[in-house]
């Protein structure tokens, strides 16, 4: 299969090495479809440079032919974090051809210098603009029930896209019994095919819970996902990217409003609630406590406020 971003200069036995590649990946690594894919796109535009270059073998590469295609990345306005995974997706390929063909001599991705990334803070609603935009879609017509069941799940349940819209109907557990107050339980398959139990409940659970008795009844179902498209078809991320930035749009919110910020939000509120951090690491699936650390920083401000105003010598 050829690479996604790959020109016609890449030469044959270097992508023959990256199928050969990214199939032992998906193999024996166990890493999400979305992953293998980027790290696939990543190596065809390294290729793709140095086929320009006349290159025609993994082999024949050198440091500097690194350091150029990242200056030329940078160039084009590659960002810093794509850089890193660029250079890191020819760093493993690099172990794989030693471990696999014997690629002997100096491993040419360990170049001087450093990526530096920024450390960004994630972005974030208020509560306020969170709950505009929550209502944002129509209750009463089956699109906007969908699109609030879809929105309820990314906020209220705090999962990734593709999470969402890869929910099926029997990784739902909503109620114990009729009228059941306690949260239900969310069946999610995360990154890396990792399984994880989310609570679920509230005005998030009627959302959702609406939908799957109102607005899916009324739509052709050719699937088990819980959120589908006009067609009864699973609903795809990227309309789900559409539909968020649509309702961004109605609530007079900005339109740049991606999934992923009601992700951040709902971790970010969690924590100013009273949350504590292992607790919003098992929530949202972060394999590594350093990610969630990250949303601690946004409650720096909260923190000044609380101290000026009861601390005698705020």
């Amino acid at each position: 299969m050829a690479a996604e971003t790959q020109g016609q200069s890449v030469p044959p036995e270097m992508q023959a090495r990256i199928d050969e590649y990214v199939g032992s990946l998906a193999a024996e690594a166990g890493l999400a479809p979305l992953t293998i894919a980027a790290y696939r796109r990543d190596l065809g535009r390294a290729a793709d440079f140095l086929g320009k270059r006349k290159l025609l073998s993994w082999q024949d590469l050198a440091p500097d032919d690194v350091t150029d295609l990242l200056a030329e990345t940078r160039t084009e306005g590659l960002a810093p974090a794509s850089q890193v995974r660029l250079l890191s997706s020819l760093r493993g390929l690099f172990r794989w051809l030693r471990a696999e063909e014997g690629l002997q001599g100096r491993d040419p991705t360990c170049v001087s210098g450093k990526i530096h990334l920024w450390k960004r803070l994630p972005e974030v609603l208020s509560p306020q603009d969170a709950l505009l935009l929550l209502n944002a879609p129509d209750p009463e017509s089956w699109i906007g029930q969908r699109d609030r069941a879809l929105l309820a799940l990314l906020y209220g349940g705090g999962l990734r896209v593709s999470e969402a819209v890869g929910l099926k109907l029997d990784g739902l557990s909503l109620r114990a019994f009729d009228g059941d107050t306690a949260p239900g339980i969310l069946h999610v398959l995360g990154k890396g095919n990792k399984e994880r139990l989310v609570p679920f409940g509230g005005n998030a659970r009627d959302r959702v819970e609406r939908w799957l008795h109102a607005g899916r009844r009324t739509r052709q179902q050719n699937t088990r996902h819980v959120l589908l498209s006009k067609s009864g078809r699973a609903l795809d991320r990227h309309r789900a990217f559409r539909i968020v930035q649509q309702h961004a749009l109605r609530a007079g919110l900005d339109a740049s409003i991606h999934p992923h910020i009601l992700r951040h939000s709902c971790a970010t509120h969690l924590l100013l609630g009273g949350g504590d951090l292992r607790s919003v690491q098992e929530f949202l699936g972060h394999a590594d406590l350093r990610t969630t650390e990250r949303y601690t920083h946004l409650e720096v401000e909260q923190l000044q406020s609380y101290h000026k105003l009861h601390h005698p010598r705020g």
